[in-house]
């Protein structure tokens, strides 16, 4: 770690000499103080040349913050019950479990409203089972009448259409006697045409007569007969007609008890089950559990009371600690994730902790009026070993931007800048005479410490003697030191 050198305060001479020129007395007198006062000049203005080796040292950039110690993982338990506080089973500083019941809202109006929309719910549940019953019993009903009526109808059309076969039959059996006939008639015709003998054309003569009178007789029978050919054919189409209109009739009433069937899934009561299951899950809710193991920080209820705020209460996990720091703008683009860092607290004194950025909040925070809190950015530092920690401590926390190992430096004061912007630093050379002078060697810097600064090249080398506090001195003045110089800080 750098060493700051300390500074001396420069004297003024100016009122020691007035007041040996006042109190002194005569020329020996003036020359014995002058040459005590050029004495004391001398060995003051020795006292103002501080000298440094030029050494490699451990360097580092770094900025200070502050924050708070907090959990790394934090839960606020939350609900949005409107219910009093039955009990609260935890305390500011209870270490609770995962699964442990924190407290208990009173839960019997909820069960009630419960209980009451549950038995409502069940009776429309019974009643609307019965309709369904119902309804599939008339449907059922309906699909049975179907096929009676059609099996009916279907005899009808089957007897019209036997009366119209019987018809059709008669009609043949006719057509068949009257030919018989006509054969008759003609046969007793030729018989007649040519016979010779009288009784056989008697005969002849008779048996036309019969064959004529029969075929008058069936050929009016035959007409009849086919004069009703039309009435059963109507017959058949008015059965068919019917069983047309009964199928239709049938099929419309089946129709009209599966709409009903099918309405039912539609008339559900679907928004007193949600009311039920929102009721249960309040139900549930009553009973409030830690959602993970941890130490109760803050408790925002009260037994008997109602909730004002949606956090009941909080829980820390003291197992994973982490410091919130805010950062300033200036400083914020140069804090990256994973840069190391140091915390020191006051209950825990000089310790140091060795830590890390583990997270940059970048986005600008204009802070809490109410709680009088700082806006700005922030980072999280996780600290390596934080059993000797506790949730609430303020904690300081140097983060180190960065870092060199065993650089050559010197005092950032010791670094002057010539009019070009160049830089150099006076170191002590012994001079021919024994005198000690100063000497300018150009260095260019680099890392820039608390105190020290990085050179990173020049003519400056390991060992020299730089003056730390060069003043009015430039190169080749004497110093008034011996020779070689005295580094004040070695």
């Amino acid at each position: 770690m750098e060493q700051i050198g300390k500074k001396k305060k420069k004297h003024k001479l100016t009122g020691i000499i007035i007041l040996v020129l006042v109190l002194g007395g005569g020329a020996f007198a003036v020359n014995s103080f002058m040459k005590n006062a050029q004495d004391a000049l001398q060995e003051i203005s020795a006292m103002q040349i501080e000298t440094i080796k030029a050494e490699r040292r451990d360097l580092s950039e770094s900025i200070s913050v502050s924050g708070t110690v907090e959990s790394e993982n934090m839960v606020k338990v939350t609900s949005k019950l409107n219910a009093k506080v039955q009990k609260i089973n935890v305390e500011v500083g209870s270490r609770v479990n995962a699964g442990d019941v924190l407290c208990i809202f009173d839960s019997s109006d909820f069960q009630q409203q419960y209980d009451n929309l549950s038995q409502t719910q069940q009776n429309t549940k019974n009643q609307s089972e019965n309709q369904h019953k119902i309804n599939l019993r008339n449907l059922e009903t309906a699909k049975r009448e179907k096929q009676i009526n059609l099996e009916q109808a279907q005899r009808a059309i089957d007897d019209a259409k036997k009366s119209r076969d019987e018809i059709y039959a008669k009609e043949a059996k006719l057509v068949n006697e009257l030919n018989e006939q006509i054969v008759r008639r003609g046969d007793a015709q030729n018989k007649m045409d040519t016979t010779d003998d009288p009784e056989e054309y008697q005969k002849a003569m008779q048996t036309y007569q019969e064959a004529d009178a029969l075929v008058q007789s069936k050929e009016a029978s035959l007409e009849a007969v086919r004069d009703q050919f039309s009435t059963y054919d109507k017959a058949i189409q008015s059965a068919e007609d019917a069983y047309a209109a009964a199928e239709r009739s049938a099929d419309a009433s089946i129709q009209n008890y599966q709409d009903i069937l099918d309405a039912e899934q539609f008339q559900q009561d679907h928004t007193s089950q949600t009311e039920l299951d929102k009721l249960a899950d309040s139900i549930a809710q009553c009973t409030v559990i830690a959602p993970k193991s941890g130490i109760i920080t803050a408790l925002n209820i009260a037994e008997g009371s109602i909730p004002t705020t949606d956090a009941l209460m909080t829980i820390e996990d003291t197992d994973a600690l982490k410091i919130k720091v805010q950062i300033n703008e200036a400083d914020i683009l140069t804090v990256k994730e994973g840069m190391p860092a140091i915390v020191k607290t006051s209950a825990t004194g000089d310790k140091e902790f060795e830590a890390s950025v583990t997270r940059v909040i970048n986005i600008y925070d204009s802070g809490n009026l109410q709680q009088n809190s700082a806006g700005g950015y922030s980072a999280e530092i996780t600290v390596k070993d934080d059993s000797k920690l506790l949730i609430g401590m303020t904690a300081k926390v140097k983060i180190i931007l960065n870092d060199k190992k065993e650089a050559l430096s010197v005092p950032y004061e010791s670094i002057l800048t010539n009019d070009d912007g160049s830089k150099y630093v006076l170191i002590t050379e012994p001079g021919e005479d024994g005198t000690t002078k100063a000497k300018a060697v150009s260095v260019e810097t680099g890392l820039e410490g608390v105190y020290y600064t990085e050179i990173i090249s020049g003519d400056l080398k390991e060992g020299d003697t730089v003056i730390m506090t060069p003043g009015d001195y430039r190169d080749g003045d004497i110093l008034p030191i011996g020779s070689q110089g005295e580094d004040t800080n070695a």
